[in-house]
């Protein structure tokens, strides 16, 4: 029996035992209830049949994803990482972790909850359109082929995909402040004195926010929250809004568990 686990803040899990099917959608009469807008009304169908699990997609608008790839009906195993439109999801061993535990994107819960949750979801759900798509599909096949640290892709994904100069992510661990990865022009502003300062008094809301600051003569945007890592962003041909940040950061807590972080955030 594998479990159907929600990336999200809510991490909800749905048993897929032998011989039962989860309905994923939009309508109240799925088993998988997600009210992320861009979800279709029934958007796929999950079957677990002779050991297998079979995803069908259902004629859904924005489509089904297995490990980035978008199909019409695949085979998928423990660990593979799924995506109704913009809601992610993992399969995963009962009472399993996911391949590092993860959270992320525009999705609302299951089990009867359709209201946007905590944080930014609601806000997420509008701006998908920003970054669903190959673009996003391509960093979540580079996470699911696991041949570099999640948060490494992350960043190369922001500057190779997304249009910034640069990005890192920067940990407090006690006084000292680690780079936890690090991609593109970075490295003036990681050497600024202000960026550490940046770092170590960062206290963060409990919904991530985005902080305009200079560092090393150049603008960046410095996002913290109070349970992830700072990451700082370096624009270049795009600068990205609420919504596109409000997502990036989903895609760090996803990116941060995958490596295998602990819960609960850096050490402040």
């Amino acid at each position: 029996m594998l479990e159907l686990i929600l990336l999200d803040d809510s991490e909800r899990r749905f048993a897929l035992a032998e011989n039962t099917e989860l309905m994923v959608g939009a309508a109240a009469h799925c088993s998988v209830r997600l009210a992320a807008l861009d979800v279709s009304r029934t958007h796929a169908l999950l079957t677990c049949r002779g050991g297998k699990v079979i995803v069908l997609d259902l004629g859904s608008t924005n489509g089904t994803y297995l490990n980035g790839r978008r199909v019409k009906e695949a085979e998928a195993v423990a660990g593979d990482l799924l995506r109704f439109s913009s809601v992610i999801a993992q399969l995963v061993p009962p009472g399993g972790d996911q391949g590092g535990d993860t959270q992320v994107a525009a999705s609302g819960g299951g089990n009867g909850s359709d209201g946007p949750g905590p944080g930014l979801r609601s806000a997420t759900s509008d701006q998908m359109p920003a970054l669903v798509g190959d673009s996003l599909d391509l960093l979540l096949a580079r996470w699911a082929s696991g041949g570099q640290g999640a948060q490494a892709g992350l960043v190369e994904w922001l500057v190779g995909s997304r249009g910034l100069k640069g990005a890192a992510v920067l940990e407090r661990l006690g006084r000292e402040v680690a780079v936890v990865a690090a991609h593109g022009e970075v490295s003036r502003v990681l050497e600024d004195p202000e960026c550490a300062e940046l770092v170590r008094g960062s206290r963060g809301a409990a919904s991530p926010e985005g902080v305009d600051v200079t560092l090393a003569g150049q603008h960046v945007l410095a996002l913290k929250s109070a349970e992830l890592p700072v990451l700082v962003l370096v624009p270049g041909a795009a600068t990205p809004d609420f919504g596109e940040l409000s997502l990036i950061a989903r895609l760090l807590a996803v990116a941060r568990r995958l490596d295998g972080a602990p819960p609960g955030g850096p050490t402040r």
